[in-house]
This record gives structure tokens, C-alpha cells and sequence, in this order.
């Protein structure tokens, strides 16, 4: 199993730990069989220290770390899910759900770092599942030789977790 971890604190003290790391563990066997030659990399992005509102360059510094490993590896897409356990700015607090405020910020992130950069051949999927009392968002990035792979991948996740207990 491949690990990348990067960990980078702000000016304010807050400290940072990202870690993309090859994670299938949402995937069907039959799934995993098929993605043989793609290695699917999950982000965990935690917050070790401080509680400052997360500022445009701390947003900056994990595209940079997202973006130089996704461009660095032809082989890779890489997944992420909006987690829901960790507060959002108070002034946002009552507008939307965390896990669509991260979302959303993902997505942004995405189409901003894409364009600044001149980048067309690679997407973002977004995929929502719907659990009991909330969305989980879900998001792929992707080459557009890997659109099946993409595709394959929302609907395997899709169909596993709305499966009943």
C-alpha cells in the first residue's frame, strides 16, 4: 500500500496532516478485481492543532499536495468524502450541512486549480449517497482516460451503502 503524507502548519499555529493513501475499502471485491492497473488514493485531511477559520493558503497548500500527486502518477484517481464530524465557520453554520460545505469548497478548489493551471483532460465527479437523516458527498478525480473507471466506481460505492443492513 502506497502512503504520501505531507504536514504543514499557518502563521497562527494551526497545524495540518494530509495523508493520500491507496484506499478501496468502500469498493466491491468485483470492483477491486477490475481497477487492477488504477490505484484508487483516498485524502485524509486532518487538523492537529489551532482553530482558526482554515484560510486561502492554507486551501492553497493542500491543492498544491492533492494536484503534485495526482500530475506526478498516470496510474491514480483520487477519492475523497466530505466528512460531517468536524465544525464549520460559524457564519455558515445554519446554511448548509458540513459535509455540502465541503463539498462544495472541494469542487471550487478543483475548478479553480484546473483552470489557473491550463488542465483539461482530468474531471471531478460528484456523487451523493443518502443515509439515514444526511447526504454523504463523495468525489473522484479523474483522467478522462479513466471516465469507466469513474463511472464504475460512483455506481459500486452507490449500490454498497445503500444496501440494508
Amino acid at each position: 500500500m502506497e502512503y504520501f503524507i505531507r504536514q504543514f502548519s499557518t502563521s497562527e499555529g494551526d497545524i495540518y496532516h494530509i495523508t493520500l493513501s491507496e484506499d478501496t475499502s468502500l469498493l466491491s471485491p468485483e470492483l477491486k478485481h477490475f481497477l487492477h492497473d488504477v490505484k484508487l488514493i483516498g485524502i485524509d485531511l486532518r487538523r492537529l492543532a489551532g482553530s482558526h477559520t482554515t484560510n486561502q493558503s492554507v486551501l492553497k497548500a493542500i491543492e498544491e499536495v492533492v494536484a503534485d500527486y495526482f500530475l506526478s502518477k498516470d496510474d491514480v484517481m483520487i477519492f475523497y468524502y466530505c466528512d460531517f464530524l468536524n465544525p464549520i465557520p460559524k457564519t455558515l453554520k445554519n446554511a448548509m450541512p458540513p459535509q455540502e460545505y465541503r463539498s462544495r469548497l472541494f469542487e471550487k478548489m478543483f475548478q479553480r486549480y484546473t483552470k489557473q493551471h491550463g488542465i483539461n483532460n482530468v474531471r471531478l465527479a460528484v456523487f451523493t449517497v443518502e443515509g439515514i437523516g444526511e447526504t454523504y458527498y463523495f468525489h473522484l478525480i479523474y483522467r478522462n482516460v479513466h471516465s469507466l473507471y469513474a463511472l464504475a466506481i460512483s455506481q459500486d460505492i452507490k449500490e454498497g451503502l445503500s444496501k440494508p443492513e
